[in-house]
């Protein structure tokens, strides 16, 4: 997952650049959400994931813009596509407080140090950046 996070870094200067031009009349309307694709070690379990998960949250709302972090896993129970043991899916309310989590995000942060804790257990190599818009 550290590996994948470094290489979102580029990604989230080119979003503070072209965010606060394309977001900021629908701020509040969306929610920014980034979704790892992960997979398992052997004789890792659901509830390690999800302690694993636990760690990192811990670590990121304590950084800039982290606060209103959510994260969850999702373990899926039918599928039909490619074959990915579970998704990371971290929610923040704006791209802002995005970009001050990466910006943040160093080897020395809380949430690189957990990542380090956690290797061997899970591989998250893959992810997305989307726009959740609710429907009411």
């Amino acid at each position: 997952m550290k590996n994948a996070l470094r290489c979102l870094l580029v990604a989230a200067m080119l979003v503070a650049v072209g965010a606060p031009v394309y977001g900021a009349a629908a701020e509040g309307q969306y929610e920014v959400v980034q979704i790892w694709k992960c997979e398992m070690a052997d004789g890792v379990t659901e509830e390690q994931v999800e302690a694993v998960a636990g760690d990192w949250l811990k670590a990121i709302k304590a950084m800039p813009g982290g606060a209103a972090v959510k994260l969850r896993v999702f373990f899926p129970t039918v599928a039909s596509g490619p074959d990915t043991d579970f998704y990371f899916v971290m929610n923040t309310p704006t791209y802002s407080d995005w970009g001050k989590i990466w910006d943040a995000y160093s080897d020395d942060s809380a949430a690189a140090k957990s990542d380090d804790l956690n290797q061997g257990k899970v591989n998250c190599s893959d992810s997305e950046l989307w726009e959740a818009h609710a429907i009411q």
